[in-house]
């Protein structure tokens, strides 16, 4: 059974390779560039400092905070990467295949457990690929400007394992109710691209009430806040508010590098607890919906 499962899905893991292969190939080589500038100084002086550290890191990170513009881009992919582990099954009750395994005395929740389990080890392992990928690219990057941004925050850590997941029972479960898997890809993409960009802007900022500071320009601001999520910046008055030239304040709001990991398990939290929903109501169906 898990081998079958397997060779159903083998038209989309290529797919999907073939999506990563593409990935690698666009961002390993300005990797190795951004790896090499970074080794050439940067490195020394994030560990030891020096008279021209400043110059030197500001230089860098002017230089390649625009690296990658196919980053935005892979935003799709583990969204992608779900939908189409999860058009083999929908196939199969689009074409009504499904009653042919069901008839080899094969258990109807046996059958359906053993499918969804492959296919989410198979998304799960892509999206392994993909957060290595990223990681690797972005890492002398990180180290100079943190990973609270969005673009990055996006790839790291475990919010890509449930994104990719969403997408899945997202997409299965539409594909099970309607059984038509360009319909049900489709909605899927939709509603994933839509939900992922509304927590991103309007949602993430706001899982922690964000830190604000006010500091006298010309002063030292706040400990670390090249590698916070800066959501708003400028010069400022004494109590935050904008002013056009006079009396200037440096003003941030802010989400501390400290808080990377518990935003991503609230990100994760909110993204896997949709995905179980809808792979139990796709459960459901198939079990007591289906004949």
């Amino acid at each position: 059974m898990i081998w079958l499962s397997w060779r159903l899905q083998r038209f989309e893991s290529m797919l999907v390779a073939a999506a990563l292969a593409l990935a690698a190939v666009a961002l390993v080589p300005l990797g190795l560039h951004i790896a090499s500038a970074y080794n050439s100084g940067v490195s020394g002086c994030l560990v030891h400092g020096g008279p021209a550290c400043g110059e030197t890191i500001d230089s860098f990170r002017h230089r390649f905070e625009h690296a990658g513009l196919i980053i935005p881009w892979l935003n799709f992919l583990p969204g992608l990467i779900g939908v189409l582990f999860a058009a083999p099954l929908v196939l199969d009750f689009e074409h009504g295949t499904f009653r042919f395994a069901w008839t080899q005395s094969v258990p109807r929740g046996r059958w359906l457990a053993v499918r969804l389990a492959v296919m989410c080890a198979a998304a799960l392992i892509a999206t392994f690929a993909l957060t290595v990928l990223m990681t690797w690219f972005r890492g002398p990057l990180d180290r100079v400007n943190g990973r609270m941004e969005p673009d990055v925050f996006d790839f790291e850590g475990i919010v890509p394992y449930a994104y990719t997941l969403f997408a899945l029972g997202l997409a299965l479960a539409i594909g099970v109710i309607m059984r038509r898997v360009v319909v049900a890809g489709g909605i899927a993409l939709l509603v994933y691209f839509t939900l992922r960009v509304g927590l991103q802007t309007w949602g993430r900022k706001d899982y922690f009430a964000p830190v604000r500071k006010v500091w006298p320009a010309g002063t030292s601001g706040p400990g670390n806040l090249d590698h916070a999520w800066n959501i708003t910046s400028g010069p400022r008055d004494a109590t935050g508010h904008p002013i056009p030239v006079m009396h200037i304040y440096n003003f941030a709001v802010y989400q501390p590098a400290s808080r990377f990991w518990a935003m991503q398990g609230i990100e994760a939290a909110i993204f896997g607890g949709l995905a179980l929903l809808l792979f139990a109501l796709a459960a459901w169906w198939v079990r007591k919906r289906v004949a």
